[in-house]
């Protein structure tokens, strides 16, 4: 049975709705109107049996979008990244790379080799990965833009020489450009969790000893 205080928290309208960042394809995928499929869809199905409730995946441009839209939404998937203190990690959903897309004529074939001076990166604003960039380039630029298809659009009309975003996601979309490529290596593995904002502690324990059990 789900304790009413929680039940408020999780479902004030009658059902569960869940945020998912649909730029990240490693996650989830919207194969047609409102339906979907990856581990997104799969911790939806979990969850609607577990609660007895049904969860609706809500559809957001990215991870910022999620964060700045806080209130549409009751629980959220979202990179785990200790600089949001505006909500708290449940469950560990997936785990993926982040890493760089590029012209072929760059002398680059690495992540590490993207940073030199002169060098813009462009990523989506508010991402874990876009914080990682931020803490450890000594030498390239960080160029912060909406959403993760900005990004990409920016190194593509060469506002930006390299776009940062999660690896899946990139080729997705990249495939059919010639002389783009991803590097070889990836510079972060982010890990993907089931998050609640902070004020709602009661049911992040709730959460979680259904999850991990």
């Amino acid at each position: 049975m789900i304790p009413p205080l929680v039940l408020g928290q999780i479902a004030p309208g009658g059902h569960v709705r869940l945020a998912a960042n649909m730029a990240n394809a490693s996650i989830v995928c919207e194969v047609a109107p409102s339906r979907f499929t990856g581990p997104v869809a799969d911790l939806a199905a979990r969850l609607a049996a577990a609660l007895g409730l049904e969860v609706r995946i809500l559809p957001f441009a990215s991870g910022g979008a999620i964060l700045a839209g806080a209130g549409t939404w009751d629980v959220a998937v979202l990179a785990v990244d200790p600089a949001r203190s505006q909500i708290r990690y449940v469950h560990e959903v997936a785990r993926v790379s982040a890493t760089l897309a590029g012209r072929e004529d760059d002398m680059a074939t690495c992540c590490s080799g993207a940073d030199r001076p002169g060098v813009r990166i462009a990523t989506a604003r508010g991402a874990a990965y876009e914080s990682h960039l931020l803490g450890n380039l000594a030498h390239a630029e960080v160029v912060p833009f909406e959403t993760p298809a900005a990004a990409r659009d920016a190194m593509l009309t060469g506002i930006c020489d390299f776009a940062a975003g999660i690896r899946a996601t990139l080729e997705d979309s990249l495939a059919h450009h010639p002389g783009i490529r991803l590097m070889r290596d990836d510079f972060l593995t982010v890990s993907q969790a089931l998050a609640v904002p902070t004020e709602h502690g009661e049911t992040a324990v709730f959460l979680g000893k259904i999850l991990d059990s």
